[in-house]
């Protein structure tokens, strides 16, 4: 099951406007999503009440479904080894360097944003945070005011939660907390508002498929 987050930040008093579909929630709930998107969907619902509260929900049924189901067998030394893990000494670390002051953001997303971060282009940076087969993967990506993303399209889903400012999408702006999900079907251009920057945490199931020169150009160099 996936772990509830503890509360709202205090810059979203009254949470986002954008969801995750039900489908996509019950996914997250019972741990369905992969990495990559389940830390996005994972991001909103640390900021949306209305979206936990429907997790919490979710995770109690499953909860409950697996307290109806027969008790299965442990091996005799189940207990002792998971004892002994237990009990391991956990090494020291050194002291972490300081966070972005991004409240929505899960540790991947701030580690990837310390170690990771680089310059695409002008106005432009991106942190890979997580990374699979076939492209899956899910990454940070910073954008100066008044720049737009290069019209473009998707091979499966874009899933992106907005971690600082906001963008416009198609008529529709999107703030911090705010869940935009795009499929093959859309192509889009979306640009960042005149406000500052925007960060957003993104995961896709394979590199974005530009529709214009600019991304021609500017997709080796970004590559997302």
């Amino acid at each position: 099951m996936t772990s509830l987050p503890s509360g709202l930040p205090s810059g979203l008093p009254s949470g986002p406007s954008h969801h995750p579909s039900a489908e996509r929630l019950l996914e997250f709930a019972t741990g369905a999503l992969n990495a990559h998107r389940g830390l996005v969907v994972g991001a909103h619902v640390q900021a949306c009440p209305a979206c936990a509260a429907e997790v919490a929900v979710n995770e109690a049924i499953g909860g409950a479904l697996l307290n109806a189901l027969p008790p299965a067998p442990m091996d005799e030394d189940a207990l002792p080894r998971a004892l002994a893990r237990i009990e391991r000494p956990v090494p020291a670390r050194a002291a972490p360097a300081p966070a972005p002051d991004w409240e929505l953001a899960p540790a991947p997303a701030v580690e990837a944003a310390r170690k990771r971060r680089r310059w695409a282009a002008p106005g432009v940076w991106v942190a890979p945070v997580t990374g699979g087969p076939f492209g899956r993967r899910s990454y940070l990506l910073g954008i100066g005011p008044g720049i737009a993303v290069p019209r473009h399209t998707h091979r499966g889903a874009e899933m992106v939660c907005v971690l600082k400012g906001a963008f416009e999408d198609r008529g529709v702006v999107y703030r911090p907390g705010d869940f935009c999900e795009s499929g093959e079907s859309v192509e889009h251009k979306p640009r960042v508002t005149r406000d500052g920057e925007c960060v957003c945490f993104v995961a896709v199931d394979a590199s974005l498929v530009a529709r214009d020169w600019v991304g021609w150009v500017f997709q080796p160099f970004v590559r997302i």
